[in-house]
């Protein structure tokens, strides 16, 4: 009877549309109470090209997506799994700044839609519900899984031997990172110098002009100043601070960063969006300091040499990189968060430098530009290297765990499918009827 209601419904939706002499959407299935509209098909395969993925999946795979995330998303809500209004809303804010930063401004966002954000957001905020319940009952349904050792060995005794996977070469570094000291006269110049900068902006003078020749930050010197549109969370804390505060065409007073002095400009603010122009001026060390900075760094060496301190004591103690001495003065992979750095992917110059090294050997003081733009030195381990190999379970075990970790789960996700969907109601336009990978659920289904 509820299967008939609904199709009732949906009928009598359908025949509404044509009799004011307009198709307003296409129903493309229905699982359980759940629609899959064209136009949701439509929609996330906007999405996929505003990435540059639009290519890589093709409708048959993305209603094989949706059809299982509507089966994991009855039964979430079956098993009244939580989820806040609050949680919703700022997960579809973070993938609306996310997409915007893609597209490169919020107006190149906009035109690309043919919509406002506001308005995009009431079209995708129950779809990102629905994604979050999936993705929470999907957790659920694998949260006590685990891979015992044996089970690792096994899911790669079964692997062909001529399709082993080849893993490029990667290394491991350490680092301890000392900046030249700024002196307070230094420290003094730079702030007068951005003082009289800011006085001239209030007096009248173009912000545009003043950060063109002035501004220390080069990359937006050449555009005015101008840092494009960025969510918040994108600049460090003080610069943020200041800037949210900021009005249209206002002009911040003097901000201090790790980087220098800065002045703000804010362009204009939608929601948690800023574009803003800056002038950035950096207190400048001398040639003194810098020499001061490289011959301590080269004590600490022969020291860590002469089995005096541990290269991880003397990082806690003396490094002066946030990041890197926050991990024991580890070089992170900023793709993956992890301390593996593959071969092909990292800074030339830092390649370089290590790549004749031996294991445990650790470089000399070497100038480097900081993250932060400015002149540092630091001496580099070698941790760890890997040649480039194919998959050997001596080596590559947490990968290999992790490839086992993920056959296992799709084992156990396949099963509950197969379970769950002969208890589900199912229908799927025949424009589908074609799609390969959707003939193991209909089978299932029937």
């Amino acid at each position: 009877m509820r299967k008939l209601n609904l199709l009732f419904f949906v009928f009598f939706g359908i025949q509404m549309s044509f009799a004011n002499g307009i198709l307003l959407d296409k129903i493309d299935a229905i699982v359980n109470d759940k629609i899959i509209l064209r136009s949701d098909i439509e929609n996330q395969l906007d999405l996929l090209n505003l990435r540059g993925e639009g290519e890589e999946i093709s409708r048959c795979e993305l209603m094989e997506q949706l059809v299982y995330n509507k089966i994991l998303t009855t039964q979430a809500l079956r098993d009244s799994l939580p989820l806040g209004s609050d949680e919703v809303e700022e997960e579809l804010t973070r993938k609306i700044n996310y997409f915007i930063s893609v597209a490169g401004s919020q107006e190149a966002f906009e035109e690309y839609y043919k919509k406002t954000v506001s308005q995009i957001k009431d079209d995708y905020r129950d779809d990102i519900r629905e994604q979050m319940l999936a993705a929470r009952m999907r957790s659920k349904i694998l949260e006590d899984i685990q891979v015992t050792p044996s089970e690792v060995k096994a899911f790669f005794d079964k692997l062909s031997r001529d399709s082993l996977p080849y893993f490029d070469a990667t290394m491991e570094l350490q680092q301890i990172v000392m900046k030249p000291r700024v002196s307070d006269f230094q420290q003094k110049a730079a702030r007068e110098k951005a003082e009289g900068i800011l006085a001239r902006i209030k007096s009248g003078e173009s912000f545009e002009l003043l950060a063109s020749l002035y501004s220390e930050d080069l990359a937006s010197a050449q555009d005015g100043g101008l840092l494009d549109w960025a969510p918040r969370g994108t600049y460090v804390k003080d610069f943020e601070a200041a800037a949210f505060k900021l009005k249209a065409n206002e002009v911040s007073e003097l901000v201090q960063t790790p980087f220098g002095y800065h002045i703000i400009q804010m362009i204009e603010r939608r929601g948690d969006m800023i574009q803003v122009r800056h002038i950035l001026i950096r207190p400048q060390s001398t040639s003194k300091d810098a020499e001061y900075a490289q011959n301590k760094l080269d004590s600490i060496r022969n020291d860590i040499l002469e089995g005096k301190i541990t290269f991880f004591s003397a990082v806690k103690e003396f490094s002066q990189d946030d990041q890197s001495k926050n991990v024991g003065g580890y070089v992170l992979n900023y793709e993956t968060g992890g301390t593996i750095l593959e071969v092909n992917k990292m800074d030339p110059t830092l390649y370089t430098l290590v790549d004749t090294m031996s294991v445990g050997a650790i470089t000399p003081p070497t100038m480097y530009q900081a993250d932060d733009g400015s002149i540092a030195f630091r001496i580099v381990k070698l941790v760890a290297k890997v040649d480039a190999h194919v998959a050997d379970i001596r080596v590559d075990y947490d990968k290999i765990q992790n490839a086992a970790r993920n056959d296992k789960e799709t084992e156990i996700l396949d099963r509950w499918f197969g379970k769950n969907i002969k208890k589900t109601y199912l229908m799927i336009a025949d424009d589908y009827k074609e799609c390969e990978s959707l003939r193991p659920i209909i089978v299932q289904n029937q």
